[in-house]
């Protein structure tokens, strides 16, 4: 609660209502009113999702944002990284390497992770590479590789994070040929497993965890989507290097325990664990 108060009070250097939007936000959060945030600035009015709002007031509190304008558009930059722009077409980020991706839907952690961080970097050049991204989410992992080079299989269980990734790939037509989105989950075994999330987007959406609201989606053994990717023209054996990324909230488990075998068959294996 303290650092909300913190929060809501350093945006007051950012919005012309920054009270009534800190108050409006949170009565959104807190399921008392719905709808989105609006916020003043110069002599701009714009309305903001709850989780763009939030992530703009958080990032700004923790000192990321290196410079915020607002006129006909409000643009934020953090660092050499990204920037954020919101305007009459809606907000996007814009990394530093020009790949785009839409911030109606945005995952405060994500973009820190993958652009500031840089956790995901496994080459400058990974042309001829493949990267099998199990645990996709909203696709930032995906467009990353593919921005480096990769062909990337880029599978996500979650509908909604799913179409999040579609819609983010289509905003980077050059990079849409390298990814091969599916829309399943890895577990233990084939056939239908329940995914439960929390919130529109939530990275830690897992087969092993109770949520908000759960999906019944399909599920692939480690080795079975790899003969499915056969089946679809993709031979992972042709390329120069095959590298499994893995942030799945407990399926890694799964593959390391029951598929040592199938794990043989990458070069480079990247888990992230909890």
């Amino acid at each position: 609660m303290i650092r909300r108060l913190r929060v809501a009070l350093s945006t007051k250097r950012l919005f012309k209502n920054w009270l009534g939007a800190a108050i409006r936000y949170l009565l959104i959060k807190h399921g008392l009113a719905d709808g989105l945030v609006t916020i003043k600035c110069s002599d701009s009015t714009y309305r903001l999702s709850p989780s763009l709002y939030s992530f703009i007031a958080n990032a700004y509190f923790d000192g990321y944002v290196t410079s915020f304008r607002c006129g006909d558009s409000i643009e934020l930059s953090f660092s050499d990284a990204f920037r954020l722009i919101v305007n009459g077409n809606g907000a996007f980020i814009v990394t530093s390497d020009d790949i785009r991706l839409w911030a109606d839907v945005i995952d405060y952690i994500v973009f820190f992770e993958t652009w500031i961080y840089d956790m995901h970097f496994l080459g400058f050049d990974l042309s001829d590479w493949l990267v099998l991204d199990v645990g996709a989410y909203i696709g930032d992992t995906a467009l990353y590789y593919a921005s480096k080079g990769a062909f990337v299989v880029a599978v996500e269980p979650v509908p909604r994070h799913f179409e999040e990734m579609l819609r983010n790939i289509e905003l980077n037509p050059s990079l849409k040929h390298r990814i091969m989105p599916i829309n399943a989950a890895i577990g233990p075994s084939d056939g239908f497993v329940n995914i439960a999330v929390n919130g529109e987007a939530d990275g830690g959406a897992s087969i092993y965890k109770h949520g908000i609201r759960t999906y019944r989606v399909r599920s692939y053994t480690l080795r079975s989507l790899i003969k499915h990717l056969k089946a679809l023209g993709v031979d992972i054996d042709r390329f120069r290097v095959r590298a499994l990324k893995m942030d799945c909230k407990g399926c890694e488990y799964d593959i390391v325990i029951n598929e040592p075998e199938t794990l043989k068959l990458f070069d480079i294996l990247k888990i992230e664990y909890s």
